[in-house]
């Protein structure tokens, strides 16, 4: 049994859509009603938030591989400026402490992963990886391309290991901007291969935003096939320490501008981060960032409304049972130290 640990995932987040139709109400209204209704949220803790204290919660799951938190901060900074940050989302996660991360241009290129490179445990577990005996997350064609292309006795197999990493990552790329989680191959780490669409999918539950907004919803179901006008797509790569080893992830970003005739209110933006691969813990993660004006202070401050789901693997069995509560626990900490250094990124840079 392979053990984890999981301070969180520097972040990312799922979910979406609410009970009930959207209204055009003041922030303190919606703010309250959300925060108490759906997250549970105490007067105090609101009336904490709203001063600037970052609080987060774990939500409740029945599936036990599923960690998902929900945190909430004031930042004195616009809506503007903090999505004009997630547009660099390379320059504002090397602000908060990712170890690497590089954003893809428009066209992407292989280039862009240039600034990734494998360490030796890494090096470590994709010479011992085998289709169902993997320390990695990985396809079996990316498997197969470990085994047959590399001389590991050779000086240079470090480097050729990492170009074969960069070329297959970005391979998935351009597999899911094709396909989306339908098209892409499934890990094969495990004896029973998984599926990224369908883990993807069991993230999807509603409630997690302030306001319903379907049409992001099925953006994100059924990306690339459906469009969603006024939206913009980000795609990049990141390295962190999500757990007990480095995690590389490759990320999808949706930003999507809420105001307008359909959505009236103080919700301006939607900020959704689907996983496309990831080489440890994470089968699935979808993080989801509201963005709501704070009336009090128009133009220069908001509230970030983030939650994030993901599915561990790990987390069943003897063993998984034992860490599961570690595991949480850690990450709503993680979250709450995440919307912290958030708040000092953001702040800092208006």
């Amino acid at each position: 049994m392979r053990t984890i640990s999981l301070p969180i995932l520097s972040l990312c987040l799922l979910a979406f859509a609410g009970a009930g139709r959207p209204r055009a109400q003041g922030a303190p209204d919606l703010l309250g009603q959300f925060l108490h209704d759906r997250m549970g949220f105490s007067a105090a803790e609101i009336a904490d938030v709203k001063t600037g204290r970052a609080i987060a919660k774990q939500m409740k799951t029945p599936d036990p591989i599923d960690v998902n938190i929900f945190g909430a901060v004031r930042l004195a900074a616009s809506a503007d400026a903090f999505i004009q940050q997630v547009r660099h989302i390379d320059e504002y996660e090397r602000r908060i402490g990712i170890n690497a991360v590089g954003r893809f241009r428009t066209p992407a290129q292989l280039t862009d992963l240039d600034g990734l490179a494998l360490d030796r445990d890494e090096l470590d577990e994709v010479r011992a990886c085998r289709p169902a005996d993997c320390d990695a997350q990985f396809s079996p064609q990316t498997m197969a391309r470990f085994r047959t292309e590399i001389n590991w006795k050779a000086p240079n197999a470090g480097p050729v290991a990492s170009q074969i990493f960069r070329e297959e990552l970005f391979a998935l790329l351009n597999i899911y901007r094709a396909g989306g989680h339908t098209a892409l191959p499934a890990y094969d780490d495990r004896p029973k291969p998984s599926s990224l669409s369908a883990e993807f999918r069991q993230l999807l539950v509603p409630g997690d935003m302030p306001s319903e907004i379907p049409d992001l919803w099925r953006y994100l179901i059924e990306y690339p096939k459906y469009a969603l006008p006024g939206a913009e797509d980000v795609f990049y790569w990141n390295k962190g320490d999500f757990g007990m080893k480095p995690t590389i992830r490759l990320n999808h970003i949706t930003i999507y501008p809420v105001p307008h005739p359909r959505f009236p209110g103080p919700l301006r933006f939607v900020v959704a981060t689907s996983q496309i691969s990831s080489n440890h813990y994470f089968s699935a993660t979808l993080e989801l960032r509201s963005i709501v004006d704070d009336p009090e202070h128009p133009g220069s401050g908001c509230y970030l409304l983030y939650t994030t789901r993901s599915r561990v693997s790990g987390l069943t069995g003897f063993m998984g049972t034992l860490l599961r509560s570690l595991v949480r626990s850690r990450a709503r900490t993680g979250m709450e130290k995440y919307l912290v250094v958030t708040k000092k990124a953001v702040e800092t840079q208006r």
